[in-house]
């Protein structure tokens, strides 16, 4: 097991070798500088948007992208000012000033480094799915009615509230120019369509200098300019904290600002996991560290606070970034635009800008997003569209706590919850995971547990888990198995998916974005040839003592009455004789317990006729259940493609005198003279015949003369997984209806 506290100098070591090789350094310089032409509007926006000077948002760029990507726990993420942050961020400096929001800065900095420090960055994916992407969703509509005052310049609206500003601008619609719409419109337009005709950072920077160079040289009127930029960058500063006297309302906001900070960083490094899926996962507690850094050093220098930020982070995989130092040249590109071209920057119109974020506002809106909870489960619609409400009614942490208590309330009604059962192969190379119950969120803390012990076990080269046990899978576990099998395949192992119902593989499957690394296998042979083709020896006894730890482990201490009460004697209400084929489960036929069926099985379902000098077991057993145990009720079960049937059709006029052959000839015998034209006629056939051989029993007999005993004859169809029920008086297999 690992520490509690912790500290990878071993993870930091090999991330930041790459940086001063040669190997990629024309990919990182290149990204480097994409990426900041592309950062610069979006941090100007952001500052904007956050009621701060553009300096600022520059300044944080530059610092918290060079710290995150010295420290952090993701290899190609970009750090800067975040359009999610704009709104909390806006409503501090509109509290406490700027001074108080620097001070808020350095608190959510040190809360992000002790909990990456004590390992907590992995329990922010306890906040479920349905949660985030209403979360992101609000943010997306706030953002996008908060910049329309901005985007119209209109300065009177203060744009924080939704429905107050939709309000306050209806009432001056007909004042704004129509010229501020034309480039609005013009800039939302071009953000949208050009990224997917070209090169996305190149799409993105052509969005931006097409409408500026238009109000530029043609000196469209009504228009607002971003103010003149900084020359030089300022020196580390100490917030004054004596002026600070509300210290338990700063704390508050401290702990919020951190909640949302850290949210956002943890879920663009988790998005950019899945855009780079060769690379090593992120570490969440790194990057809980390096954000952490980030924020102190950005708030000791006068900027806001940053997180990790998707869209700059995919602008720089785009653009062929391979290492950590493309995140370094970024910052560094800023610093040499903002020297020695200024007033490339000063002369972006404000409109351009709100433009920009207007398109973001409204990417962030994923319709698919409902689209998929429609499908998958409902229930997270409902969480989606509660919190979605909340947020826009309330604030954006009123509005999670109230989404995130909902589906702890919808889980606890649901009874979600998973159990596991791990057992080690002899050779030590295969690990079994039995899991039962339901495949949840709540399945995170254990499932990573699991993850943690395997990857501690060198020697492991499979995982199978096991879900023959497994009610229920909604998107949200799925998510948490998918990414701890891909990060268990990144050490070079095979990860199994065992017996998953088809609705369980769909929603996987939907989650997984084709994730081929993970085999799913339905049999145990299955598992077996898929073990062999890879040189690795199926241990058959492993499986069975597997089965019966999970039995002792999951179902025993589940059921202490029931084993109680049957280990005073057994009292089963039924007789059931059928097949030794295995294809036949009889308690998951007849949703039957321990105690209630007292069962014979043998090749093809005979039972031979009663003798007094011929001893079988089936005998004794029969005799056994009616006389000692008074069954009253007998189920005599075959199936279709039995193979007991094919062999006597096959070898009607033969017999060697095998033990097989010889249990056969009950079987043959029962033919007569007509072979069946086959298997299924012939099961039939034979079926009716023990009902017959069934009652040369004495004791049989006169329960059945009194009317005391009844006797039920099923099919079961290896097919359709369907019983059909022998109707005397039709003469004929019906199915058995509800």
């Amino acid at each position: 097991m690992s520490s509690r506290v912790y500290f990878d100098t071993k993870y930091l070591k090999n991330e930041l070798a790459p940086i001063f090789k040669q190997e990629f350094l024309l990919n990182d310089i290149l990204s480097g500088i994409v990426v900041a032409l592309v950062a610069i509007p979006l941090s100007l926006a952001v500052a904007i948007a956050s009621s701060v000077t553009p300096e600022v948002g520059l300044i944080s760029a530059i610092i918290g992208s060079i710290i995150a990507a010295i420290v952090g726990g993701s290899t190609l993420a970009i750090t800067g000012p975040a359009i999610g942050m704009t709104v909390i961020i806006g409503q501090t400096i509109q509290q406490y000033g700027l001074s108080g929001l620097l001070v808020m800065g350095i608190i959510c900095g040190i809360l992000q480094i002790i909990c990456g420090a004590f390992q907590l960055g992995r329990y922010t994916k306890l906040i479920p799915e349905p949660v985030v992407s209403a979360f992101i969703a609000a943010l997306g509509i706030i953002i996008f009615v908060g910049q329309l005052p901005r985007a119209l310049q209109l300065d009177s609206i203060s744009g924080y509230n939704v429905f107050t500003t939709l309000k306050d601008i209806s009432l001056v619609w007909r004042e704004i120019p129509g010229n501020v719409f034309y480039i609005i419109a013009l800039t939302m337009l071009l953000v949208f369509i050009l990224p997917k005709l070209m090169n996305k950072a190149l799409g993105f920077l052509i969005a931006l200098l097409i409408p500026s160079a238009i109000v530029y040289f043609t000196h469209i009127n009504h228009i607002s300019f971003v103010t003149a930029l900084p020359h030089s960058l300022p020196y580390p500063i100490v917030p004054d904290f004596s002026h600070i006297n509300n210290w338990s309302d700063i704390i508050i906001s401290s702990f919020i600002i951190f909640t949302i900070a850290s949210l956002e960083s943890l879920l663009s490094a988790n998005a950019l996991d899945k855009l780079v899926k060769t690379r090593v996962p992120h570490k969440p507690n790194q990057e809980l560290i390096g954000q952490g850094l980030a924020n102190f050093f950005v708030a000791i220098f006068g900027g806001i606070p940053v997180t990790g930020v998707i869209a700059r982070s995919t602008v720089n995989v785009s653009a062929g970034a391979k290492t950590r130092r493309s995140a370094i040249v970024h910052a560094i590109a800023i610093v040499i635009i903002i020297y020695y071209t200024p007033h490339v920057i000063e002369n972006i119109p404000i409109p351009v800008l709100a433009g920009i974020l207007l398109a973001a506002g409204l990417s962030m809106i994923r319709f698919s997003d409902i689209v998929k909870y429609w499908q998958a489960d409902k229930l997270d619609l409902f969480i989606y569209f509660v919190t979605l409400i909340a947020i826009l009614s309330s604030d954006l942490i009123s509005g999670i706590r109230l989404g995130v208590l909902l589906a702890i309330a919808i889980t606890v009604i649901k009874l979600l919850a998973t159990k596991s059962n791990v057992q080690l192969s002899t050779n030590k190379t295969v690990v079994r995971i039995g899991l039962s119950g339901n495949l949840s969120f709540w399945s995170f803390d254990i499932l990573g547990d699991i993850q943690e012990k395997i990857l501690d076990n060198n020697l492991i080269k499979f995982v199978i888990f096991e879900f023959q046990g497994v009610q229920k899978i909604d998107t949200n576990g799925a998510r948490n198995l998918i990414d701890i099998s891909r990060e268990i395949s990144s050490h070079q192992i095979v990860v199994i998916l065992h017996g998953v119902s088809d609705e369980g593989k769909k929603i996987l499957n939907s989650v997984s974005d084709n994730q081929s690394s993970i085999r799913y296998t339905i049999t145990e042979n299955d598992i077996k040839l898929l073990l062999q083709d890879n040189g690795v020896e199926y241990q058959t006894t492993d499986v069975i003592k597997h089965g019966i730890s999970k039995f002792s482990t999951r179902f025993a201490q589940e059921n202490k009455q029931l084993i109680s009460t049957l280990a005073q004697g057994q009292n089963p209400h039924t007789l059931l004789i059928t097949c030794s084929d295995s294809r036949l489960d009889p308690n998951a036929f007849f949703s039957s317990n321990l105690g209630e069926l007292f069962i014979v099985r043998n090749v093809g379902n005979v039972v031979p006729k009663f003798s007094s000098s011929n001893y079988h077991s089936e005998i004794a057993a029969i005799e056994f259940a009616i006389g000692a145990l008074n069954i009253r009720n007998i189920v005599l079960c075959g199936h279709t493609e039995c193979g007991a049937i094919k062999a006597s059709i096959a070898n009607f006029a033969t017999n060697t005198h095998s033990g097989l052959d010889n249990w056969l000839q009950f079987i043959k015998n029962g033919f007569g003279q007509v072979i069946p034209a086959n298997a299924n006629e012939g099961a039939k056939i034979n079926l009716i015949n023990q009902i017959v051989n069934l009652q040369t029993y004495p004791l049989i007999k006169n329960l059945l003369d009194n009317k005391q005993l009844t006797i039920t004859a099923l099919i079961y169809d290896v097919h359709s997984a369907t019983m059909l029920e022998w109707n005397e008086n039709l003469q004929q297999l019906v199915p058995i209806s509800n």
